[in-house]
C-alpha cells in the first residue's frame, strides 16, 4: 500500500515537472542535436578555403590583400616581383599573419593564431573578438567573421545556453535551462522508478525493453516509445544532464573540485596588455621552436596548432593538438618567452591538478567528444530521442489530465 502511494505521488510529480519543463528541455535537447558535429563541420566549411599551391604562380605582382584599409593593401603589395614569386611558393610568416591583424585591428593586441598541418589550409586568426581567415600564401582575407556555419552555431549555441535572450535577460535566460535541467535531471530517474516492472522476470523486462511489432492504437504506441527510448536512452541522457550542472552551478564545480580535497581554482588574473612592442623573438621563430618540441614528443603528426599572444606580458602559448580540438589527451599547451625565445612551461593533461582533469572529463563527456566520433553520435542520437521523450510525454499528460476527463464527463452525461 505505502509503495502504491509513493508510486502514485512520483508519478503526478513526474507529469507535473515535465509539462513545466517539457518545452525548454525539448529546445535543449533539439540545439544539441544540432551541435552534435559542430567541430567537424566548421572545419569542413573551413577545407573549402584551401588552396592549391600550383595555381598561385599567376598572381606575381598582385596585392595579396584586397581591403577597404589602404595601409594593408601598401604592406602586402609592396612586394617586388621576385618577393611576391616567393610569396607564392611558401606559406605567409606567423609574423606577417600578426602584422596583417594589427593593421586591421590595431587596438587588438590579444591575438589567435590557427596553423593546421595540411598543405594550402587557409588560416584562422582572431584579433580580440574579431574574427579573420587569411589566405596562406599571399595573405588576402578570404572571410571577415566566422562565416555562415559559424554564425550559424553561434546562434543554435545562444539558443541552447540562453533561449537566445540577451543583455540584462541573458541570465534569465541561463537560469531557465539551468533549473530546466535539474528537472530533466529529476525526470530522468523518476522515470526509471516508474519503470520498474513490479516483478522482474524476463517476459516483464521483454516488454519494457523492447518495442511491440504493432500498436493498437496511437495511445499505446506513444506509451511504448515513452516507456522504451527512455530506458534505452537513460544512462547517456544521465550523464550528459548531470554534467551540463557545472556549467551552471558552483555546487556543481565544487562538489568535482571538493571530490578530490581542492577548491575552484580562481581565475588567474594578468597586467593588460596593451602593445606587443615589448616582444622581441619573431613569432615565426617561437612557432619553429614549438613545432620542433612538437615533433621532439611525439606530436610531430599534430593537426593544429594556435599561438595566443598579447594575453599576458612577453608570453607566447601554443596549443598543439592532435584532435581538432575534441580531445584533451591529444593535446598540450607550450609557453615561451617572447624576449628570450626560451620555453618557461609544458602543461599537459596529466599535469593538471585530479580535480582540473575531472571537470575537463566532464566536459567531453556531456558532448560525448570524450569518446570521440562515436561518443558524439550516441550523444546527437539520444538527444534526437529525448525529443520524441518529451513530445511522447506531453501527448501523454495532455490525455491523462484533458482527454480523458473530458470523455469521462460526456459518458456520465450521456448515461445521466
Amino acid at each position: 500500500m505505502v509503495s502504491k502511494t509513493i508510486k502514485k505521488w512520483v508519478f503526478w510529480t513526474h507529469l507535473i515537472a515535465g509539462l513545466i519543463a517539457g518545452i525548454f528541455v525539448l529546445c535543449m535537447s533539439f540545439t544539441g542535436v544540432l551541435l552534435t558535429y559542430e567541430r567537424q563541420i566548421v572545419e569542413f566549411s573551413e577545407r573549402l578555403h584551401d588552396v592549391e599551391p600550383a595555381k598561385l604562380s599567376t598572381h606575381v605582382g598582385e596585392k595579396a590583400v584586397r581591403h577597404e584599409d589602404e595601409h594593408i593593401g601598401e604592406y602586402i603589395g609592396g612586394y617586388t616581383e621576385t618577393q611576391a614569386h616567393s610569396a607564392v611558393s611558401a606559406r605567409i610568416s606567423t609574423d606577417e599573419v600578426v602584422t596583417i591583424l594589427q593593421a586591421l585591428k590595431p587596438n587588438e593586441p590579444h591575438i589567435y593564431v590557427r596553423w593546421v598541418n595540411r598543405e594550402g589550409a587557409a588560416i584562422p586568426a582572431w584579433a580580440g573578438r574579431h574574427s579573420f581567415l587569411l589566405h596562406p600564401y599571399t595573405g588576402e582575407i578570404l572571410r571577415e567573421g566566422e562565416g555562415m556555419v559559424g554564425e550559424f552555431f553561434h546562434v543554435v549555441t545562444d539558443f541552447h545556453r540562453y533561449l537566445s535572450l540577451a543583455g540584462d535577460y541573458r541570465v534569465v535566460g541561463k537560469n531557465i535551462t539551468a533549473y530546466a535541467n535539474l528537472v530533466f535531471l529529476f525526470l530522468i530517474v523518476s522515470g526509471l522508478y516508474l519503470w520498474l516492472p513490479k516483478r522482474l522476470n524476463l517476459r516483464a523486462l521483454k516488454q519494457q525493453f523492447l518495442l511491440p511489432k504493432t500498436y493498437q492504437n496511437s495511445h499505446h504506441r506513444n506509451r511504448q516509445w515513452h516507456v522504451v527510448f527512455g530506458i534505452w536512452c537513460l544512462i547517456p541522457l544521465f550523464v550528459i544532464a548531470l554534467t551540463a550542472t557545472i556549467f551552471h552551478f558552483d555546487w556543481a564545480n565544487k562538489a568535482i573540485y571538493g571530490a578530490f580535497g581542492e577548491s575552484i581554482p580562481a581565475r588567474e588574473q594578468h597586467e593588460e596588455v596593451t602593445s606587443l612592442a615589448a616582444d622581441v623573438v619573431p613569432y615565426e621563430t617561437l612557432f619553429n621552436s614549438a613545432q620542433h618540441h612538437a615533433n621532439a614528443n611525439g606530436y610531430a603528426d599534430w593537426y593544429s596548432m594556435w599561438m595566443e599572444i598579447g594575453e599576458d606580458i612577453q608570453e607566447a602559448r601554443f596549443f598543439i593538438d592532435k584532435s581538432i580540438g575534441h580531445r584533451q589527451e591529444l593535446a598540450y599547451s607550450l609557453f615561451s618567452d617572447t624576449q628570450t625565445g626560451e620555453v618557461t612551461k609544458v602543461l599537459r593533461k596529466q599535469d593538471w591538478s585530479p580535480g582540473g582533469q575531472a571537470w575537463g572529463t566532464a566536459r567531453f563527456l556531456h558532448t560525448g567528444e570524450y569518446f570521440g566520433v562515436v561518443g558524439q553520435t550516441v550523444a546527437g542520437v539520444v538527444s534526437l530521442l529525448a525529443c520524441v521523450l518529451v513530445y511522447t510525454g506531453i501527448v501523454l499528460a495532455w490525455r491523462r489530465l484533458v482527454s480523458e476527463p473530458k470523455r469521462l464527463r460526456e459518458n456520465a452525461g450521456a448515461n445521466s
